[in-house]
């Protein structure tokens, strides 16, 4: 096992040392250097997320967990993997806690994992490989995403519509509509409460006229419409 550097030990009475270093196994500056690295690596996944990520949710406030989950996952790891004690009691701890957190969207737990993932091989003490594996990973996702724009020359836009008119709604009629005049369309929620029907779509458009043909289209089918705009990109300062 590794031990804590005699220097930082050596001033402590041995009741002091007792109480906070109970075994000696943890590098002090190591795990400084760690964090240090942890905090700067949850930074660029937060900046990545914020640009590229396409997920219904404020991005810019969702980033800003990033760096806590980092740097508590790299202590976690940091101390149990210097005592099997520890590690059991990390387990029976975690089986009555019980986090709930309202992902709804699997590119918001997949950002989580990456966190995860490179904060677990910094607690373990590989931190080259936790950099040189975050950096692959987030040029790779960005090349595919940039190829993925360049393919469509898409703009991506959030389109909710609320109706509660005269006039049948068909999920399928509406669907067609839309692809009539979008270049890609995704349902991502659709509520039907006693004939008060309200959808979100996320649709991509190559040209701005596209969407004033589709208003104007909706418009004249159902009559009392209300539709709303969200660009993909403004998300993150909602």
């Amino acid at each position: 096992m590794e031990t804590v550097d005699p220097v930082l030990t050596a001033f402590l009475p041995s009741d002091i040392r007792a109480m906070f270093l109970p075994y000696a196994s943890v590098h002090l500056g190591a795990l400084v250097l760690n964090l240090l690295t942890g905090f700067l690596m949850a930074l660029l996944i937060g900046a990545h997320f914020r640009k590229y990520a396409s997920a219904f949710c404020n991005r810019q406030d969702f980033s800003r967990l990033f760096p806590l989950l980092m740097l508590t996952v790299i202590l976690i790891i940091t101390v149990v993997k210097a005592s099997l004690a520890l590690a059991l009691g990390l387990v029976g701890a975690l089986s009555i806690v019980r986090f709930r957190t309202p992902i709804k969207e699997p590119e918001e737990l997949v950002y989580l994992f990456l966190n995860i993932g490179v904060a677990v091989a910094l607690g373990a003490g590989q931190t080259l490989a936790a950099i040189l594996a975050c950096f692959v990973t987030l040029a790779l996702v960005t090349w595919v995403k940039r190829r993925a724009i360049k393919e469509y020359e898409e703009r991506g836009i959030f389109l909710t519509l609320s109706y509660g008119g005269s006039e049948s709604m068909q999920l399928g009629e509406l669907k067609s509509m839309l692809a009539d005049h979008m270049d890609r369309i995704e349902l991502r929620r659709y509520d039907d409460d006693a004939g008060q029907i309200e959808a979100c779509f996320f649709v991509t458009v190559k040209e701005p006229g596209q969407i004033d043909s589709l208003f104007q289209a909706l418009k004249d089918k159902y009559q009392g419409l209300n539709l709303s705009l969200l660009e993909q990109h403004n998300i993150a300062g909602v």
